[in-house]
């Protein structure tokens, strides 16, 4: 799936696609609104997929996004990124809350840590960090609802602007 990110005034700021876990990263931005472009010549007929991007603490997310829709026009959403910041996303089969990592169990989504250069995440559920996570209590309750796409309200009309 191809990833687009464009400032306010259209200009291309990142072009790429997403990886096998379905996540992508941007190098940092500088602050502003920018719109994050879905794609897919090869999206399944049928399938639907959720749809999370971040910028520090601001989310967009977008379920039950009809595959029909990435392989036309694609799907867009839009997100503010403060100072210092980059854009992260996910792109998930809404069948798995989470991709499934090496050992086939589903992922667990890391945050970024204050004070981390590492940017937010999915690692093996039974990765160390992934056990540190559970065991210190840094993976919230928000962290958990993200993981399972489920809870998270869309920032516009269906959490996408479709063009």
């Amino acid at each position: 799936m191809n990833v687009s990110v464009s400032d306010s005034g259209g200009k291309a700021a990142y072009k790429g696609s997403i990886n096998a876990q379905g996540v992508f990263a941007t190098p940092t931005l500088q602050p502003g609104s920018y719109v994050v472009q879905f794609s897919s010549k090869d999206a399944p007929k049928g399938g639907q997929y959720a749809l999370v991007v971040s910028a520090g603490k601001k989310k967009v997310a977008a379920n039950s996004i009809a595959a029909e829709k990435l392989a036309g026009a694609g799907v867009a959403m839009k997100i503010d990124v403060g100072q210092g910041l980059n854009i992260t996303g996910q792109v998930a089969d809404q069948k798995s809350s989470a991709p499934l990592g090496k050992n086939g169990k589903p992922m667990v989504w890391i945050a970024k840590k204050t004070g981390s250069n590492i940017a937010p995440h999915w690692a093996d559920s039974d990765s160390a960090e992934a056990k540190e996570a559970r065991t210190s209590g840094t993976l919230s309750s928000q962290n958990l609802q993200d993981r399972q796409n489920q809870g998270i309200t869309p920032q516009v009309p269906d959490g996408a602007i479709r063009k």
